[in-house]
Parts: structure tokens; C-alpha cells; sequence
């Protein structure tokens, strides 16, 4: 039975120490009793060396030990540098996405000397310093319609959205367009003038001077290419009020129905067609209110409605639709800070959604007509400036002392 074990086992390669070549043989052929054998000095099967660890009472041999620690030590260091490698690549591989992605950003050349050259305080503001905030990232967003030659037309749209990392909210702002403001450079003129005047610079500058907040950032998106970014998205939800609805069949060709008797809103599903003229109808009083007011409404509810669809994607989803839609942006945003707004859109769902509209209810009066502007909405700018910066900042920040500029 040993012969027959150790045959097998010499068979799938066990060691077998051999004698050495000096060693005498027998007329038979066979190797003599006495070997040169340089295991150690206990008896053994002198016709059938086998390895001893298979008995279970058989002493290690240290080169054994030393051979499988070697062994062992190698397939760690493999693992290790396996695993090094897979991070790298991991690493690596998310940097050169997010290369990919910003790539496709349309970059300005929106500085802070050129917002330097509009920087003055208008007549009517609070001599307060600018407010911002390390906790707060405030991005103007701005609807244009640009005109067919490419140059800048006029803001239809101007948003504030504002970021709070410490409160873990963002917040939206509607500035009216037809806000009766002083614009450098321009003079007293309505808002979304600025713009086609002087870009996006002349518009951001025009809203930090008059409003006393910090606004250095911006994504701007041409009109057209809002409606491929809704059809990207498969459409919106939208509640939407009786005016509303006839409105949009009115004047889009729809065929949507109304609220049912007592109900002030019913949800339809809109494509990006639909939720353009949707984000602009004027002449439609609802819940938002009438012409202006409840257009920048309408508009803030549909942004808010594409970041809680944002919310409900997968990831495989959502970074599809922001590597399509980043192609339609104008932006100045830097690496680092679009880093920090994935940051952000990695974690959208524990971030609550706010809104506000300025001017604000009862700080305004939008019954002023100007010769050669007509009608226009005169705007009390410190108490606008109050709300927007409690608003944004905290109940603490209203007043000039509060207004460090930090």
C-alpha cells in the first residue's frame, strides 16, 4: 500500500529527493543500502522516497516553510499591485470623464477685470459692501434668445441659483426682466437691456451692483437648446392651471384638458416644446400671478421640476443626460467648481429646494411708464436687498453691519 501511494504521489510531481552522483550502485542496478541523502538522519523507504509531510506525525522540513512563505508573500504583493493598479484606473479613468465632460462646455471669456470695469453703485441701492459667503455658490442661470447671427440678443430669463453647502439647500431667484434698474455704461433701463448690451458680464454685474450679493458665476443656455434638453430628459410633469392649459392649446396646436371642477391645477406630461411656451406664457393669471410674475413663477417651478427628475435617476441616466447637455451651456465656471457642483448633484436628493421672486410682493410698483421704454417696474432696492439677503444668507445679514463682504 506505501509503494503503491508513493508511486502515485512521485506520479502528480511530489518531491523526491534523488542520491548523489557519486553514489555506489548494486549489480542489480539498484542504488546500495548506504545513500548520500542530505534530508536528515531518520530512516526512511530507500526504494520509494517520499515527502513526509503527508504522514501527519512527520517533522516540517525549513526549506518546505521558507518556499511557501515565499510563495505566500508573492501572491500578496501581486494582490496589492493588482488592486493599486484597479484604483489608478479607477482614478484615473474618473478624471479623464470629467475632462470629457467639461470639454464639451462652451467656455467664456467672462473675467473678473472685465466685471471690474462695471462695478458702481446705483443711486438707489444701499451703500452696503457685496455679500457673499464660503457656504453659499451663487450661479446666474440666463435664458437668452440670441439672434440669428449668433450675437447676444436679450435675456428672457434671468435666475439666481444658490447653493448652500451649510444648510444643504438651493435656492432659486427670479429677477423680472422688466425691473426698471440702474446698468453701466447704459443708464436706468429695463433688466434683460443689460444683456444685450454688454453680454453676460453687463448682466451680472448690473444685478451684484444693484442687489449688493456676489455674483461671479454663470450658465447660460439659448432657448432652442432648452428644448432638446427637456426631450433629453423624456419630458416633464407639470401641474398646471386652467389659463395654462388654454393657453398652450391655444397657441401651440395641444390638446390638453382642464382641471376637474374644484381642483386648481391638473399634471400634464409636457416635452420640451411644450414646456418652453409653458416656462414663457404672460398673458395667464394663476397661482404664480399675472403677466411677469407669473411667468419668472411658471419658469422657476420648471427648473425646479428638471432637478427633483434629476433626483429620481440612476446614475448610468443622469450622467448620460449631463454629458448631452453640457454641449448646449456657456458657462465660466472653472474644473474645480463644476467638481464641486457634481459634488453636489451626487448628493441632490438630501438638498431641499427654495424660491423667491424679486422684487417681492409689495416692494415694487409696475404702474411707472418711462418715455421711449414704456412700461416699466420701479423697484425699492433696499428693501429688495433686505429680503434677498435674508433670503439667501440668514435672518442676521440684512443690515449694513451684517454685510462684511466675506
Amino acid at each position: 500500500m506505501n509503494a503503491r501511494c508513493s508511486m502515485n504521489r512521485q506520479n502528480m510531481g511530489s518531491p523526491v529527493r534523488r542520491a548523489g552522483s557519486g553514489a555506489s550502485r548494486n549489480a542489480a542496478g539498484r542504488p546500495s543500502a548506504r545513500r548520500n541523502v542530505s534530508w536528515d538522519t531518520q530512516e526512511i523507504d530507500r526504494y520509494n522516497v517520499v515527502d513526509r509531510d503527508i504522514y501527519s506525525n512527520s517533522p516540517k522540513r525549513r526549506g518546505t516553510q521558507a518556499k511557501k512563505r515565499r510563495k505566500k508573500g508573492g501572491c500578496l504583493k501581486k494582490l496589492f499591485t493588482l488592486l493599486l493598479v484597479v484604483a489608478l484606473a479607477a482614478v484615473g479613468g474618473g478624471f479623464i470623464y470629467f475632462h470629457i465632460l467639461s470639454s464639451r462646455l462652451d467656455r467664456s471669456d467672462v473675467t473678473s477685470s472685465q466685471l471690474a470695469n462695471y462695478v458702481q453703485l446705483p443711486s438707489g441701492a444701499p451703500a452696503w459692501n457685496v455679500k457673499s459667503d464660503n457656504s453659499v455658490m451663487n450661479i446666474l442661470l440666463l435664458g437668452v434668445d440670441e439672434n440669428e447671427d449668433g450675437s447676444d440678443g436679450r435675456s428672457d430669463t434671468n435666475m439666481l441659483m444658490s447653493i448652500d453647502s451649510k444648510s444643504k439647500s438651493i435656492r432659486l431667484v427670479s429677477f423680472l426682466r422688466d425691473s426698471y434698474l440702474e446698468i453701466p455704461t447704459v443708464g436706468k433701463n429695463k433688466l434683460n437691456v443689460a444683456y444685450a448690451n454688454g453680454g453676460v458680464a453687463l448682466t451680472m454685474q448690473t444685478l451684484e451692483n444693484n442687489y449688493r450679493i456676489n455674483i461671479d458665476q454663470y450658465i447660460s443656455v439659448d432657448f432652442n437648446n432648452f428644448v432638446a434638453v427637456i426631450d433629453k430628459m423624456g419630458g416633464l410633469d407639470v401641474p398646471m392651471s386652467k389659463a395654462a392649459c388654454q393657453a398652450e392649446n391655444a397657441n401651440m396646436g395641444s390638446h390638453l384638458s382642464y382641471p376637474s371642477a374644484g381642483e386648481k391645477t391638473i399634471t400634464h406630461h409636457l416635452n420640451g416644446k411644450l414646456c418652453l411656451y409653458y416656462a414663457r406664457i404672460r398673458h395667464a393669471t394663476d397661482e404664480f400671478g399675472h403677466d411677469d410674475y407669473g411667468r419668472t413663477g411658471r419658469q422657476r417651478q420648471v427648473v425646479e421640476l428638471m432637478i427633483q427628475k434629476m433626483k429620481s435617476m440612476n446614475l448610468i441616466d443622469a450622467n448620460k443626460l449631463i454629458y448631452d447637455y453640457l454641449n448646449y451651456v456657456k458657462t465660466n465656471l472653472s474644473d474645480s467648481q463644476l467638481l464641486y457642483l457634481a459634488s453636489v448633484g451626487a448628493s441632490l436628493s438630501g438638498y431641499k429646494i427654495e424660491t423667491q421672486q424679486i422684487p417681492a410682493p409689495n416692494t415694487f410698483d409696475d404702474s411707472v411708464s418711462v418715455k421711449g421704454i414704456g412700461k416699466v417696474v420701479s423697484v425699492n432696492l433696499e428693501k429688495n436687498c433686505t429680503v434677498l439677503r435674508q433670503f439667501l444668507y440668514g435672518e442676521n445679514s440684512s443690515s449694513e453691519s451684517s454685510s462684511d463682504g466675506t
